[in-house]
Formats: C-alpha cells, sequence, structure tokens
C-alpha cells in the first residue's frame, strides 16, 4: 500500500512586506536636534491630529536618506525575495521628510501614504509614556501604539490581519506607502518625537506591470 512520504512544499509569501530595524544614535541625534530647529509647519499635508508636525529643510533631507541608504537597500531586496521578484534596477526619488511631536491626547488615524515607500522612525519614546503603555489592560492596540492593518479581521487566530507595533527609541519601520496604519493616543504629560518619510521610484514605465 502505498502511503504519502516527505512533502515537499513552497511557503506562498502574500501581503505587505513589514520590516523593522534600529537606527544608531547618530542619526537619532541629529534627526531630534534638527527637528527641533524646524519651521516649516506641514499639518496641511498630513493625517495626523497633532498640532507639531515640521518638515525639514532639504539640505537635511538629503544628508538623511544618504544615510539610510544601506536600509533602503535591505528593504528593497527583502520586498523582492517576500514576493519572488527579480531584483530589478530601482530608481528611487524623496518626497518628503517630516518630524512628529506628539503629546497626551493627539493620535493618527487610520490612513495611508501616497508614494511607494514609506517609513517611521521612533527618535525618542519617553519612559513614562514606556510606563504607560507597559501598565495598560485591554484588548485593543495600547497607548501610543503604531498598528498595520491589511485586509478583513477573520477567525481562526491563523488569519492575521494587522500588526500591532511597540515603539522604542530607535525603532525604524518601513512599509509599502498603500498599507493603512494608525496611530493611538496616549495619556502621559509628554512629547514623543517620530520622524517619517516616503520615497517614490521614478522609472516605473520601464518595470513590468506586475511589479507592485
Amino acid at each position: 500500500m502505498n502511503k504519502i512520504g516527505e512533502v515537499k512544499y513552497d511557503f506562498m509569501n502574500w501581503g505587505p512586506f513589514l520590516m523593522k530595524t534600529t537606527l544608531p544614535n547618530y542619526i537619532l541625534e541629529k534627526l531630534k536636534k534638527e527637528g527641533i530647529k524646524a519651521k516649516h509647519n506641514y499639518n496641511h499635508a498630513l493625517a495626523g491630529h497633532l498640532n507639531n508636525q515640521f518638515l525639514y529643510p532639504e539640505p537635511f533631507q538629503k544628508w538623511f536618506y544618504n544615510e539610510i541608504h544601506p536600509i533602503i537597500t535591505a528593504y528593497r531586496k527583502g520586498h523582492c525575495k517576500y514576493h519572488g521578484l527579480e531584483e530589478l534596477d530601482i530608481e528611487l526619488g524623496t518626497d518628503d521628510l517630516w518630524v512628529n511631536f506628539m503629546k497626551a491626547g493627539d493620535f493618527n488615524p487610520l490612513h495611508t501614504h501616497g508614494a511607494d515607500y514609506s517609513f517611521v522612525v521612533f527618535v525618542d519614546v519617553p519612559k513614562a509614556l514606556e510606563k504607560e503603555i507597559k501598565d495598560f489592560k485591554g484588548t485593543s492596540a495600547g497607548p501610543g501604539m503604531l498598528m498595520f492593518e491589511y485586509g478583513l479581521q477573520a477567525r481562526p487566530k491563523w488569519a492575521t490581519t494587522g500588526v500591532i507595533a511597540t515603539p522604542k527609541t530607535g525603532d525604524m519601520y518601513m512599509f509599502p506607502a498603500l498599507l493603512q496604519h494608525w496611530v493611538a493616543p496616549f495619556k502621559s504629560k509628554v512629547t514623543r518625537i517620530s520622524v517619517s518619510g516616503n520615497l517614490r521610484i521614478l522609472n516605473k514605465d520601464k518595470l513590468p506591470s506586475d511589479y507592485f
């Protein structure tokens, strides 16, 4: 009687590719220093219910994107591997880079970004907020949490449709710009500093139509 032997299979990755990494202190320190000096209010272009969101000057944006180029490359390679895509020559352009000073009661509603790749860097997460997160009791995303959502909620548990990220100083998350995400408010009387930005593929006309 024949029996099934060793089962061979391929794992079919699907859904968005979300990457988490950590930035070195010298970049975090400069993001904070230059963010405090930034004067161009960017609220009109953003979804966040925050009063203090400022666009970095172009020279600093250029410096920052040059510094994180290895991270952008790693994300591109990981994205291609995850989806089984050939690594093609991609020409990327920068859309913007801004700093968020989030205070008690501020929040970001569910939204997407308008480019191709996006990211957020948590520059300074105060200890008081870390304690508030740790002490939170509930089934929803906790105070100040970052939530990524994809698809409809389903059961059983393996049908995961979201990722809850607990922000820590130095954390950087990179993701497809159209991935829905939101940030919960917190109560602590502190200011959390984060930085976000967008990247756009400039040579889409030279890439296969199924590459996106």
